[in-house]
């Protein structure tokens, strides 16, 4: 089973939330969501992916990350 980063995932389970509370445009909103935690892509067909995904189902769990995405380097706990 693939893993993918949290913050990414929590982005998507945001938008999703919003979307059941009303939100309509729910591309700008994943997008404000991914600024939110520092998180860049131009991966437009990510984005839509995770939309369409979204509308489909409210607790989806993302399938792949966007192309052009940077894991972050793992923090080592101080010692």
């Amino acid at each position: 089973m693939a893993t993918y980063d949290a913050n990414l995932q929590a982005a998507v389970d945001a938008t999703s939330i919003a979307k059941s509370s009303g939100e309509s445009d729910l591309l700008s909103y994943l997008r404000e969501q991914l600024a939110e935690r520092d998180i860049e892509t131009k991966d437009e067909a990510w984005l839509q992916h995770m939309v369409e995904k979204i509308h489909e189902d409210p607790n989806f769990m993302i399938d792949r990350e966007p192309d052009d995405y940077e894991r972050p380097e793992p923090q080592r706990p101080r010692e």
